[in-house]
């Protein structure tokens, strides 16, 4: 597989509860680099039958960006309040096209997510999201890749997560293990 497959790769996450945008934002400008605005209309579908490496049903999220269009599919694992994802995602140039294959898998709409914010990145290859979530409110979400081989890399990670929302003055009581498909109710 070429790299940019990114086939070694997983996301580790922390997302926490925040009751202010703008003094999280402060906060995040003196330890990263605002990219700018973002905004995300995200659709779930459900796929029956297709094989999963777990017990669930096999989801299918479809995002919508500003001049992208992508489809992503997720392993999850969970450690504490941190989300740990094998992900494999692609843009799609033909939305139709795309559309039409899922109808033909017999994929049905199970949700739809709304969520716009900035964007910030680190030299040290973090990224964070304040964001406001369609009907949830305000959170922060903090990210790192990391190579699934490199068992250090990925605790160096975990640690580099909580200690931004610790330079946030973020209570670790604010973090939200669950994820947003669980607290939306689907």
């Amino acid at each position: 597989m070429p790299a940019s497959d990114h086939a070694h790769n997983i996301e580790i996450e922390l997302k926490a509860r925040i009751p202010d945008q703008k003094r999280i934002e402060e906060k995040l400008a003196s330890l990263m680099r605002r990219v700018g605005e973002i905004h995300k209309s995200d659709e779930y579908w459900e796929i029956p039958g297709a094989l999963c490496s777990d017990t669930t049903t096999f989801r299918l999220r479809l995002r919508s960006e500003p001049g992208r269009l992508s489809a992503t599919f997720k392993e999850k694992s969970f450690d504490g309040s941190l989300e740990i994802n094998r992900e494999y995602e692609f843009t799609i140039d033909g939305e139709a096209s795309f559309r039409a294959l899922v109808e033909r898998l017999k994929g049905k709409l199970v949700y739809r997510k709304e969520k716009h914010g900035t964007r910030w990145e680190s030299s040290k290859g973090l990224v964070a999201e304040v964001v406001e979530v369609s009907t949830l409110g305000l959170f922060l979400e903090v990210e790192c890749v990391c190579d699934d081989r490199d068992a250090i890399a990925q605790e160096e990670a975990k640690l580099r997560l909580y200690e931004v929302i610790d330079q946030c003055g973020i209570s670790r009581k604010s973090l939200e293990a669950r994820p947003y498909s669980q607290l939306l109710g689907y």
